[in-house]
This record gives structure tokens, C-alpha cells and sequence, in this order.
């Protein structure tokens, strides 16, 4: 009589992990998903985008130490991130998925447990996420937090107006979003938009306690880029999303980016480089054009006057200046 094989426990909780040129920071990043203790089944999927350092080479050192916990998906060509992310999303057995960068860290071992636990009690939640430390590779910079302050329960409508989650605190419910617009895989990056579609089948909620460090240096694919350069991608990427909403809401997400436009042609402008600014002026008016509230007239025209004719804004500003200081004599 052959002795059966006990079934395998499927795991509670994917963890999906993408890496590409972290060989310095990898070890850490893994370290934290091992260390997390739990009282179901969890997996960590490792998408490693042929990383031309030894990247790599750590991570299958990793997958052979623990064979079942560790899925390595090697590239055998480069994908980029989102394709490389949608993949590795897609492979996921767990009930609830966790994601975590390759050169960002976990610092609390019952954050997968608590998480877990969080969206068990909240069926009405898709998103889970809660409060990360930001701190430079060099420690050029003080750390911070983020967020501060937020309620314990968002909505969609929340997220349409900032992204207010950080990648490596997000654990989401899986199966709820299965298929990605073409748009995605040309983003820059994929958690703000990921998150509105999530979003759009249940609420966000919020746990007030740092779990995890998220790692600024000159590598990052975005914290440590220009804020106009950041700018300009989240409105591109908001663009994109107001194709998946419903008609209401699209027509509020294009006030947000028309006003977004505005706030850019005034970076542009500070930074001495009015040729953009213009541009996205242009770009404040190719969304306003199709509102019939919001329009944010007085704000574009300050920047109009300032780029175009910074002597009549300043004119302007003191005539203002001037009615005032009368209206209060008179009082």
C-alpha cells in the first residue's frame, strides 16, 4: 500500500517581490519577508528582471535555502517593470497579496499577520495598507512618515485626488483585478493606478502603525526623481485612468488633472523654463475644456500672467496690495 503524499496548504498570503539591480539592498528586502510570523501559509514570488549584477545570483541562493516558501520567476529577457509585475501578480496563489520592492524593507514582523487579519474582519475593504518610513541610502536626509493623519477608511474618490499608500504597505485582495489595460505597461510606475482600479470594487483601509522602511537613493525608479518630472507622469497616468471610470467621476478626475497642470506650469516657470510651462498650460486647458465645473480660471491666469507678462501680474499684485490696505483704514 502506498502511503499518500499529505495535500499541500495553499498560502494566505503572496507576497510579490520585484527586483532589478538591488544586489545591494535584495538580502534585507528578502530577510524582512522571512521574518514574518504568521499562523497561516505565506509565499514570497520573486520577479527578477535579468538584472546585469548579482542580484540574481542572491536570489537563487535564496530559492534553494527554502524550496516552497521561495518562488523565483528568473527573466530570461528583460520585461520592464510593469509587464514584469503583471506576470508575477498573476502567479499568485494567495487569498490576499503583499508587495514589496527589491530595495525597500519590512521592519515589523506581524505586519502580514495583522494585514491579514485586517481584511478578514473588513470584507467591505479591498486595499490594506498603513504608515511607512521614507529614509535615504545615505542618510543625507532626515526620515519621515507617510502617511500622516489619514482617516482609518478611504475611498476611490479619495485616491482620485492623491496617492496617499506607498508600494511596500499595500495588501490587497486577489482575483479582484485580473486584466490591465494596455496603458499600464507603458507607466513609469503602476501602484497609484493599480489602486484606483482595486479601489473601484470596495474601500481602502488604514492601519496606523509603521511596518516598513521605503528606501530613497539615486537608483529609485521615483522617489529620488525631479517633481516635475513626477508630476508630469502621475497627470499622463491620470489620463489614462479616467478611461475606466464611470462618466461623474471622469469628469472630476479631469478637473483634479486640469488643476494638476496648472501647479506644473508654475514649476516649470520657477525653474526659469517657460517653453513648458506653456506647454502644460496647453495641457490645463485640454481637460478643462471638457468641464462644466471646476475650471480653475483664476489659477491659470495667474500663471498665464506670470510666464507671459510678469510686469502686468505684478501690477496687478500691487493694486491689490493697495485696495486692501485702504478697505482697512477705512474700517
Amino acid at each position: 500500500m502506498n502511503a499518500t503524499r499529505p495535500q499541500e496548504v495553499p498560502p494566505k498570503v503572496s507576497v510579490v517581490m520585484l527586483t532589478y539591480r538591488h544586489e545591494k539592498f535584495i538580502t534585507q528586502a528578502i530577510e524582512s519577508v522571512l521574518m514574518q510570523k504568521t499562523d497561516f501559509p505565506f509565499e514570497l514570488l520573486i520577479g527578477e528582471d535579468k538584472s546585469p549584477d548579482a542580484t540574481r545570483r542572491i536570489v537563487e541562493a535564496y530559492e534553494r535555502r527554502h524550496p516552497g516558501k521561495i518562488r523565483l520567476l528568473a527573466r530570461e529577457q528583460n520585461l520592464g517593470m510593469m509587464r514584469n509585475f503583471v506576470d508575477t501578480y498573476l502567479r499568485c496563489r494567495g487569498t490576499y497579496v503583499a508587495l514589496l520592492e527589491g530595495d525597500d524593507y519590512w521592519t515589523c514582523a506581524q505586519k502580514l499577520q495583522l494585514q491579514a487579519d485586517a481584511l478578514d474582519a473588513h470584507p467591505d475593504w479591498v486595499i490594506c495598507f498603513h504608515t511607512v518610513r521614507f529614509v535615504t541610502d545615505d542618510g543625507s536626509r532626515p526620515s519621515y512618515l507617510f502617511p500622516s493623519g489619514r482617516p482609518e477608511v478611504s475611498t476611490l474618490d479619495d485616491l482620485m485626488e492623491q496617492n496617499f499608500m506607498q508600494t511596500c504597505s499595500l495588501m490587497f485582495r486577489n482575483g479582484v483585478v485580473r486584466s490591465f489595460p494596455d496603458w499600464y505597461f507603458s507607466l513609469p510606475v503602476g501602484d497609484w493606478p493599480l489602486s484606483i482600479m482595486l479601489a473601484q470594487h470596495g474601500r481602502v483601509g488604514y492601519l496606523d502603525r509603521v511596518m516598513a522602511d521605503y528606501r530613497i537613493h539615486p537608483g529609485g525608479v521615483w522617489a529620488g526623481r525631479d517633481p516635475r518630472f513626477q508630476l508630469e507622469q502621475s497627470l499622463r497616468m491620470l489620463g489614462q485612468v479616467r478611461q475606466i471610470l464611470d462618466p461623474e467621476r471622469a469628469a472630476r478626475l479631469a478637473a483634479r488633472i486640469a488643476r494638476g497642470y496648472v501647479e506644473l506650469a508654475g514649476l516649470h516657470a520657477d525653474a526659469g523654463d517657460p517653453s513648458k510651462a506653456r506647454a502644460a498650460l496647453w495641457g490645463q486647458r485640454r481637460f478643462a475644456s471638457a468641464l462644466r465645473r471646476g475650471f480653475p480660471h483664476k489659477h491659470a491666469l495667474r500663471e498665464v500672467l506670470r510666464i507671459e507678462a510678469p510686469i502686468i501680474l505684478r501690477a496687478l499684485q500691487w493694486l491689490r496690495r493697495l485696495s486692501r490696505s485702504r478697505r482697512a483704514r477705512n474700517l
